[in-house]
């Protein structure tokens, strides 16, 4: 401690997001106004009651179908999110992606077991499954965000976590494709590659950010072709036009 404070003084830590000095040990590189800032974007009622899209309109509390889920259900029984996909938030995802600060994870996988445990139980899941990253882009990066994020909220509330699906696929970036581009960039992109870690159990699906659905959509399908008796979907923040 004497060190990290004498590192403090001479090299001081900033705030990923605002730049602001902070303790090395304690922050997480996010100060305390920017987290609560982030804290604030939580989406709250009314949305889909299947995909968890919030609704613009907040006159009634009640949820119910998105036009998209009436027109294509999802094979996921429920998607949640904790919070909107843009400023701290978002800068705090992209900071775990992109700029290799692992420790992220700290402040995102108990955003994760909040929304869990506010909308479904943990006796609702046999197992958590993390989306998977081509071998290829998790050789580039060095890890895989959505499975830490798994792994740290499987610690948090006693649950196994399973690498259970492949990405077959070295699917193009969904940044910047159209939905129906998205849909078709990960077509059976995934595919179980051990039937018995989820073979009649209920499955958590965990990813990062969900946009448009579709790639939980592939791997929830990849997940219940190879015998899950049900897949829901968690995810750290929900991105789209609101």
């Amino acid at each position: 401690m004497l060190i990290d404070g004498l590192l403090n003084l001479i090299y001081p830590d900033r705030c990923f997001v605002c730049s602001a000095p902070l303790a090395r040990r304690q922050d997480c590189g996010i100060c305390s106004a920017c987290w609560n800032k982030a804290l604030a974007l939580k989406i709250k009622p009314p949305r889909c009651s299947s995909c968890g899209l919030p609704f613009q309109s907040f006159q009634d509390e009640s949820e119910h179908l998105c036009g998209n889920c009436i027109l294509h259900v999802p094979p996921y029984s429920g998607a949640r999110s904790f919070g909107f996909y843009t400023a701290e938030l978002s800068r705090l995802i992209q900071t775990l992606k992109f700029h290799g600060r692992r420790n992220t994870v700290e402040l995102l996988a108990p955003l994760l077991a909040a929304t869990l445990f506010a909308n479904w139980s943990r006796e609702d899941f046999d197992a958590l499954v993390p989306v998977p990253l081509h071998p290829r882009r998790k050789r580039d990066r060095g890890y895989n965000q959505s499975e830490l994020l798994a792994r740290s909220l499987a610690r948090q509330i006693q649950l196994t976590c399973c690498e259970a699906l492949v990405r077959v696929h070295p699917t193009a970036p969904q940044v910047g494709l159209t939905d129906s581009q998205r849909h078709e960039n990960v077509r059976n992109a995934f595919r179980c590659r051990n039937a018995g870690q989820i073979a009649g159990k209920r499955i958590l699906l965990i990813d990062d950010v969900m946009t448009t659905g579709a790639t939980v959509a592939s791997a929830a399908q990849a997940l219940l072709d190879g015998g899950a008796m049900r897949v829901s979907v968690l995810t750290v923040a929900r991105a789209g036009k609101w």
